[in-house]
Formats: structure tokens, C-alpha cells, sequence
């Protein structure tokens, strides 16, 4: 058990290093902006990460550290998981689920990245704990736990909504309806409603605009391509790793641990239903990778197979982190680069007030680097939380916008009577406008 602790501690402290060092992404920056107006949630996405960056503002000073309580937070989800499993399994199974963990893509190097899928992660590892508690113990405590845990994780991503659904078809098909303490099930509802309130009275506050936008995000296209569900395979199968997955196919699963099965393939199977409908992020199905690495640590030849996972994905987090480092690696992929261009355009321009972008990923990357306000103009692009603010619109007689050649401008502007002149241009291909009317 020293061994795990000493891994869990060395691993921490490698992950807030490099949080440290490494600049938010836009979406981080996105989320960092929602932290300094407070909400009970956000048409994006519940109101979690905006909380954690909250809670991270003293950290500012320290360069990206604003990172540091989600990271931490993040990181505690994997001690959750090894106190349940060291309940089942022996310690040496228990330390190749941490490695495995650690050297996911998604699970560890992009633990390092402060999005919703963060906070839900652990609000869904520690769903599983409490539910074991619930399966062991059936006390007034362990159902309360559980209701907290599921309605904390809703505030957090709504993807938690999926561990109901995991949790009635293992009572259905594993027969455990007799498990199942009916007088405290009222409290796991109440509980989770109570935890998850913020959400639900922001949403009946705006017309649920943001439950609205989650389903059509998930189901928007009209006619199918099969591209959408052979990339989400492919993708998953490369993302897990080939072995790691068949390994979980393979486990002999006791019967205390039988849960397990459907915490892990649930999410999995209802996004490969959902590809039929709409494109699926490679990110969405996160949620069931704890479980798959548990159920693939029962399968005996895991012990040795893990060594080729760490190898693998050892090698491109070490590429990854290159690329990030070395200029002459990271200008290679615009993707890449992208969180050193708007630190670099911050500073270029800085000296322009009021100042506009043209996307939230822009406006909140050069209000994070820059401490300065920068709101995304209104209408043009898609609609988000920048235009929910009266500032969207400029007021005075004179603003500047900053926007990538070729980006177009909403038409408001000419109906107002405004006109531009370009007055700089920043690489790689940055254009400042100077707007004033009469």
C-alpha cells in the first residue's frame, strides 16, 4: 500500500508541474472567464469547472496554477477508485489499474486539462464507490452518499445521467432487485436532487435553454454518415488500446465486482448508438474508461500486457509534452500552437480598448493572458455565453476587433452604421480593426 501511496504522491506532483507550466487551452480559458461571474450553471455546460477555477483564483500569480484545485480534485478520483478496489482485489492488480490510469490519454496527460470531463470523472468514480457501499453496507449512509455523489456529478457534466440507466440494467439482468434497500432509495433521489439544484433552477430559469442545446448537440445532423460510427469505433479501440480492451472483454468478473460490466460498457454502447445520429467526440465516452481499465485488470495476462500500454502512450505523452516545450515541434500543428498565439496576441494587443474577438476560444484565451476584459462581438459566430452579456454589443463610438483573415463580420454592424479601417496585422494570421461610427 506504500507503493501506491508513494505512486499517487509522485504522479500528483508531476501533474502540477506541468499545469503549471503549460498555458490554458481556449476552452480552459473559456471556463476561466465563467469564474469570474458566478452562475448556478451556464448554457454550455453545468457550473463545475467554473467553480474549481473559482476556487483557483489565488493561484493566479503562481503562472497557470488557476489549474491546481481541479487538477487535485481530479487526481483524488484515482485514490477513490484504489480504496475500492483493494476491497475486492489484491494490491499488485490494483497498481496496474493506476498505471493505466496514469498513462491514458484522457485519464492522465489530459487530467492536466481543466474541462467539465474532470470533475465528473471523479463524481463518477465516486458514484461507484458509494454504490459498492450501498451493495455492502445498505445503511441510511451509503445511499445518501450515493445521491450526493450522482448530483454533485450532474453539476458537473450531464453524462452522469448515465449511471442511472447502468445501474437498473445490472439490477435487471444480474437479478440484485433483493439487494436493494427500497425504504433509503428516497434518499438517494433527494439527495441528488438537492445537489444537483443549481442546475435545474438555472435551467427553469432560462427555458432550459441548456438541456435544449446538449440534445441537439448530440443529435443534430439529419442524415447519417457512416464515418461517424466507424471513427468513434476506431477511435475508442485506439484510445483504451487494443489489449487493454480485449483484456476487458475477457475478465472473469466475481460476482461483488459484476457491476462493474455495466459501468463500463453502458456509456460505451449508448454512444456508439448515439453515432448513428450525429458526430461523437472522441472524449465523450470518458466516463466508462475507469471501470473498462478495472475489468481489465481481472484478466490474468494483464500483468504483463500493461507494460506495452505504459510503453505506448509513455512515448507520445513524451512527444506531446516536446511539442508543447519546443517551439521549432509545437508550430508544427496549429491545434498545438494555438494557446501561444493568443498569448502572443495578447500582448500585441493589449493597447487597444475596447477590444472584441471574434470566438469565445479567442476572447477568453486574450482576457486570461491579458487580465483584461475581452468580449467575443456579438453574432459573429455561434451562440454561447459571450452573448449572454450587454456587452456584446459595443456602446461608444469606437471599438477594435481582433479576427483571423477571412473570418467574416455579423451584419448588425453595417445596419448601425459602423466602419473599419485594418490597423495591424500579428502572425501567423491576425488582423486588428479599428470600427467607429458617427
Amino acid at each position: 500500500m506504500k507503493d501506491l501511496k508513494r505512486l499517487w504522491l509522485i504522479s500528483l506532483f508531476v501533474k502540477l508541474i506541468l499545469a503549471a507550466l503549460l498555458p490554458l487551452s481556449a476552452d480552459e480559458a473559456y471556463y476561466w472567464v465563467w469564474s469570474h461571474r458566478l452562475q448556478l450553471s451556464y448554457f454550455d455546460h453545468p457550473p463545475m469547472v467554473a467553480w474549481l477555477f473559482y476556487l483557483g483564483h489565488f493561484l493566479e500569480p503562481l503562472l497557470n496554477s488557476v489549474r491546481w484545485p481541479a487538477v487535485l480534485l481530479g487526481h483524488c478520483g484515482i485514490w477513490v477508485g484504489v480504496e475500492l478496489l483493494r476491497k475486492h482485489i489484491d494490491l499488485e492488480k490494483v497498481r496496474v489499474w493506476v498505471y493505466l490510469v496514469l498513462f491514458s490519454p484522457l485519464l492522465g496527460f489530459g487530467s492536466l486539462i481543466v474541462t467539465p470531463d474532470l470533475p465528473v470523472i471523479f463524481f463518477w468514480i465516486l458514484s461507484i464507490y458509494c454504490f459498492d457501499l450501498v451493495l455492502q453496507k445498505k445503511d441510511l449512509k451509503s445511499y445518501a452518499g450515493l445521491g450526493c455523489a450522482l448530483g454533485l456529478g450532474f453539476c458537473a457534466k450531464y453524462h452522469i445521467v448515465l449511471f442511472v440507466p447502468a445501474i437498473l440494467l445490472y439490477l435487471v439482468f444480474e437479478k440484485k432487485w433483493r439487494d436493494v434497500n427500497w425504504k433509503y432509495v428516497p434518499v438517494t433521489l433527494l439527495s441528488g436532487l438537492l445537489f444537483c439544484l443549481p442546475v435545474i433552477l438555472w435551467n427553469y430559469q432560462n427555458d432550459f435553454q441548456s438541456f435544449r442545446f446538449q440534445l441537439d448537440h448530440g443529435f443534430e445532423r439529419p442524415d447519417y454518415k457512416a464515418e461517424w460510427t466507424i471513427s468513434y469505433v476506431a477511435a475508442q479501440i485506439l484510445i483504451i488500446f487494443p489489449w487493454v480492451f480485449w483484456s476487458a472483454l475477457r475478465a472473469k468478473v466475481p460476482a461483488t465486482l459484476r457491476y462493474l460490466i455495466y459501468f463500463a460498457w453502458f456509456p460505451l454502447i449508448f454512444f456508439f448508438g448515439t453515432s448513428f445520429k450525429a458526430l461523437v467526440e472522441a472524449n465523450w465516452p470518458i466516463i466508462a474508461y475507469p471501470a473498462v481499465f478495472m475489468l481489465a485488470v481481472l484478466y490474468p495476462r494483464m500483468q504483463q500486457w500493461y507494460r506495452y500500454y505504459v510503453g505506448f502512450f509513455g512515448l507520445l505523452i513524451t512527444v506531446a509534452v516536446s511539442m508543447l516545450f519546443i517551439p521549432s515541434l509545437r508550430n508544427m500543428d496549429p491545434k498545438v500552437s494555438e494557446p501561444f498565439d493568443y498569448q502572443k496576441l495578447a500582448k500585441e494587443t493589449v493597447e487597444y480598448q475596447p477590444l472584441y474577438g471574434n470566438s469565445y476560444q479567442m476572447s477568453s484565451s486574450l482576457w486570461y493572458f491579458s487580465k483584461t476584459p475581452v468580449f467575443k462581438l456579438s453574432g459573429i459566430s455561434r451562440y454561447d455565453y459571450f452573448d449572454t452579456f450587454p456587452e456584446a454589443k459595443p456602446q461608444g463610438n469606437k471599438f477594435y476587433l481582433v479576427k483571423r483573415e477571412g473570418n467574416g463580420l455579423p451584419q448588425w454592424l453595417s445596419e448601425q452604421q459602423w466602419t473599419y479601417q485594418e490597423i495591424k496585422r500579428v502572425a501567423p494570421d491576425f488582423v486588428v480593426l479599428e470600427f467607429t461610427r458617427p
